[in-house]
């Protein structure tokens, strides 16, 4: 071969690298000391938003002590981060999920096993709904609203194999199903399609039919990894697929949302949850003991962008218009410091 065929190929060879590799060339590392936050307390968990308040929830659960079993709800302005109201709950919420239509605030209690209805309108508790009992004393880890079928999905974590999936009907307020032997974590939710997605802590993926609530199939995703323990799900229903959290193992997965086939794996340090934006087409995950945000491509599954945080990211929630990325944030357990609540501004990157 001559010198000017050896050349042009290694020039072919070139441009293509850098093709491919454009998008990690401009992925570009932020602080959050140039975005908004807001210090609130200790045991601050999940973040949920209404549109009709233009504010943030966000659920805190104070002490793990036996003895101090009252919690709060804080309440945000979405533009400022400003705290507006300090909700004082009976129970300790972790996870929440917002019923916008019928101002219905959603928040499980992990520690006894229930769930709390708030009323957004007066903020006030309306009802607890005990889901575990003296049989099955699951705690509650995870709940996400189907409003088409008008149900909600709680994920109850008990030791292994005692692990349950309650249904709750949220019209009339009440347990429909009770699911046993399942080891549900995350879930997320295809209105369109009618289904419904859980992982699980054995590195499964469950889909269930949004009708009737019952499964329709179960997979391991990746069987020759048995540390998986998969925490959250985001999906792209346009594309057919799931983005996996697992807070054992590193990397994002990538799976198809019909087979449960894993497709691809995203390099991310192990993580906590995933939230997908259509709008601009990007996958976002904390990454607690990182202590970073990732913002990921959701087309090339290429790194974006990372957000170093001064503490642990948590929990999610994206605005309605697509912009803004909310940020529950939590400190080591013997920190002085608060948890506090991040707001990112997407149109940065």
């Amino acid at each position: 071969m001559n010198f000017k065929i050896l050349k042009n190929q290694s020039l072919c060879a070139l441009a293509i690298s850098l093709a491919l590799h454009a998008g990690s060339a401009c992925a570009k590392d932020f602080s959050e000391d140039r975005f908004t936050s807001q210090p609130l307390g200790h045991g601050v968990y999940e973040l949920a938003y209404d549109a009709g308040q233009n504010a943030v929830y966000a659920a805190s659960a104070p002490s793990f002590d036996k003895d101090k079993t009252a919690g709060e709800m804080f309440l945000l302005s979405a533009d400022s981060l400003k705290v507006d109201k300090r909700i004082a709950t009976q129970r300790r919420p972790f996870a929440v999920s917002l019923d916008e239509a019928n101002h219905i605030l959603w928040s499980g209690n992990a520690l006894d096993g229930s769930l709390t209805l708030l009323d957004t309108r007066t903020n006030k508790e309306v009802k607890t709904l005990q889901l575990a009992d003296d049989e099955n004393k699951a705690h509650v880890r995870e709940v996400v609203l189907d409003k088409k079928h008008q149900r909600l999905y709680v994920s109850g974590i008990g030791s292994e194999g005692k692990g349950v999936l309650w249904v709750v009907d949220t019209k009339n307020q009440t347990l429909a199903h009770t699911l046993k032997g399942m080891d549900p974590v995350g879930f997320a939710v295809n209105e369109s399609d009618d289904k419904v997605y859980a992982v699980t802590g054995k590195g499964e993926l469950v889909t269930l039919d949004g009708k009737t609530s019952q499964v329709i199939s179960r997979v391991k995703v990746d069987p020759s990894e048995p540390k998986h323990y998969f925490l959250n799900i985001a999906l792209n229903p346009a594309k057919g697929v799931g983005f996996i959290a697992d807070t054992n193992t590193a990397d994002v997965l990538v799976v198809q949302l019909d087979s449960g086939k894993l497709v691809h794996r995203i390099p991310t340090p192990n993580s906590i949850a995933a939230v997908y934006n259509p709008a601009r087409n990007e996958v976002y995950v904390t990454h607690r003991n990182a202590r970073q945000i990732s913002v990921i491509d959701a087309n090339t599954y290429s790194l974006k962008h990372t957000i170093k945080t001064a503490a642990m990211p948590n929990s999610m929630v994206l605005s309605p218009d697509s912009k803004t990325l909310f940020v529950s944030v939590k400190q080591d357990e013997k920190a002085t410091q608060a948890d506090y609540v991040l707001k990112l501004d997407l149109t940065q990157f």
